[in-house]
């Protein structure tokens, strides 16, 4: 397996992994288009080319030439990245595929002199923070936002 930096031409790759990955979360947590536009589940071609000119790096997993999975860094100030839409599919999934792209930011924001990583994802969503706690992400707080029809937990891991 190999790790590269997408760029624009990745676009609908990435669009791909990403609403295939998120698409058993929507379900399992009733989002909908209707009460979560803005969910991975239904990521568009616009939102990407917005993620990249917000300056949002993307990685894409292959294997075989076959993309895997895929996840972003955003760099939110000098000291803090994020690590955002980590997609494997369904199909690729407990095969080592999300721990190589965690462990790709983790590499990736080391060399940008962060010192931690922070992500958000659905509270209830309990096998999915156990999962990062492996990787050693700690709760830090929940937040309930009103577009949004479930609560966030914020997690952080030092580097």
């Amino acid at each position: 397996m190999m790790i590269k930096q997408a760029n624009e031409a990745d676009i609908s790759i990435l669009v791909t992994l990403i609403r295939s990955s998120f698409r058993d979360v929507a379900e399992k947590f009733k989002i909908t288009a209707e009460n979560c536009p803005k969910s991975p589940a239904f990521y568009t071609k616009e939102r990407l080319e917005e993620d990249f000119k917000k300056g949002l790096r993307y990685f894409i997993l292959e294997q075989d030439g076959q993309a895997r999975g895929c996840v972003a860094l955003e760099k939110a100030s000098p000291d803090v990245c994020y690590l955002e839409r980590l997609a494997v599919p369904p199909e690729y999934r407990r095969k080592g595929c999300g721990k190589i792209l965690v462990n790709h930011i983790f590499d990736e924001a080391r060399k940008t002199g962060v010192k931690r990583v922070e992500i958000g994802v659905i509270s209830k969503n309990r096998k999915l923070k156990n999962w990062y706690k492996k990787f050693g992400f700690v709760q830090k707080g929940t937040k309930k936002f009103d577009h949004l029809p479930f609560t966030v937990a914020f997690m952080y891991r030092e580097l």
